[in-house]
């Protein structure tokens, strides 16, 4: 209901300064970019952005974000695990929404942006006409279209002709891929990292486009420091405030990945040389491992073809998470199982091997906690060859 009255009011004073032909320009609207810092939470960990109008004629201080969505639409969660999700465009009052980051202590940084005022009523209107019911809505792709993106793309077809004229590019910003992005906000050896690095597949280790680094809101703010530091307005194009807070990023609080899989890995490799010193098998070793890598394989396979994820695909931690390890599952609980399962354990390890090569090559950079995990990996299915092999 708030949101439909501030589409209404926006409205109205925007016919009414557009009727006035004659009457000289005044400096009614104070246009920014917002730029939200990153929360203590995985989903929060790459920050926020908005655009700010304060309206000084009609007094309302408004903020529009790209980041609005509803757990209670429709097939929602659905949607998400297809890779389709569906955000939104919101309208909040901008002192809620500063509240709202206060109270999780998160940075607040704004960047008045010195536009014209013909320019300013055009990115209002736009920015209305977005936000109604039947444009509202899109379809959210976190490296392509998300909130960070939509204000990227909007702010450069409006100074498309200032942007071009003052040779402003992105070139310094030091990520040529997006999982070095990622890396931007999560370290290597964290939790969330280490699930982007087996879910997402090599398709995120390909080269991007300046457009491409303003996935994260963080870019996004630098962006507009190298406008506010061009000849665009004599360099008087952006002026930037900390609203609020220091800049600090999203840490983990828990056993690090690199740990845990580095103590998972003696575990198999410790209990491999006493199956080898005692001549015998640990079958419920053997279950775990193939019962895992297995399962992680299928939501791989999943994601790669039968999702809209397409971040997921070309995925070559297949070459360790290999879904038919869940038919090898069952030869192993035999007590004789057949001698096939020698060739399909050599396989395996020449995928490892294929595995190790990719990232060597740079085909695909997986998570540095797989290191020992792969070793281990190996070591087992050569003991298996060595042992089915008698």
């Amino acid at each position: 209901m708030i949101k439909k009255v501030l589409l209404i009011l926006l409205s109205v004073f925007i016919l009414e300064i557009d009727a006035q032909e004659n009457v000289k320009e005044i400096d009614q609207y104070e246009i920014s970019l917002i730029t939200a810092g990153p929360g203590n939470d995985f989903f929060s960990a790459f920050g926020h952005s908005g655009i700010r109008v304060v309206d000084r004629v009609n007094n309302y201080d408004i903020i529009f974000n790209y980041g609005v969505y509803d757990f209670d639409a429709p097939n929602f969660y659905l949607n998400f695990l297809k890779g389709r999700p569906i955000y939104s465009l919101g309208i909040n009052q901008f002192e809620n929404f500063y509240r709202s980051y206060v109270n999780q202590s998160r940075q607040i940084i704004e960047q008045k942006l010195n536009l014209s005022e013909y320019k300013k009523r055009v990115l209002v209107n736009k920015l209305i006409t977005n936000s109604k019911e039947e444009n509202k809505d899109y379809e959210y792709n976190y490296f392509k279209d998300n909130c960070s993106t939509k204000i990227g793309d909007i702010f450069n077809e409006l100074l498309e002709e200032e942007i071009r004229n003052a040779g402003i590019n992105l070139d310094n910003m030091n990520s040529s891929s997006f999982r070095q992005l990622d890396y931007q906000h999560l370290a290597p050896n964290s939790w969330g990292a280490l699930g982007i690095d087996i879910c997402l597949g090599s398709v995120i280790d390909a080269n991007i486009t300046d457009r491409d680094l303003l996935v994260l809101p963080y870019n996004l703010k630098l962006y507009f420091d190298k406008l506010g530091n061009s000849n665009i307005k004599n360099g008087d194009f952006v002026e930037t405030s900390i609203l609020f807070g220091e800049y600090a990023e999203y840490k983990e609080t828990s056993f690090s990945p690199l740990y845990v899989f580095l103590i998972l890995s003696l575990i198999i490799i410790v209990v491999t040389f006493l199956d080898y010193l005692r001549i015998t098998r640990s079958i419920f070793l053997d279950i775990t491992i193939l019962l895992v890598t297995g399962l992680i394989g299928l939501l791989l396979v999943y994601l790669w073809f039968f999702s809209n994820h397409i971040a997921s695909a070309w995925n070559y931690n297949l070459l360790w998470a290999i879904p038919f390890n869940l038919i090898l599952l069952f030869q192993l609980l035999k007590k004789n199982p057949n001698k096939w399962i020698i060739s399909y354990l050599k396989i395996n390890v020449l995928m490892l091997l294929l595995m190790c090569l990719h990232w060597i090559v740079g085909v695909q950079v997986f998570n540095i906690s797989l290191i020992s995990l792969i070793l281990a990996l190996l070591i087992r299915y050569l003991y298996l060859i060595k042992y089915f092999s008698k």
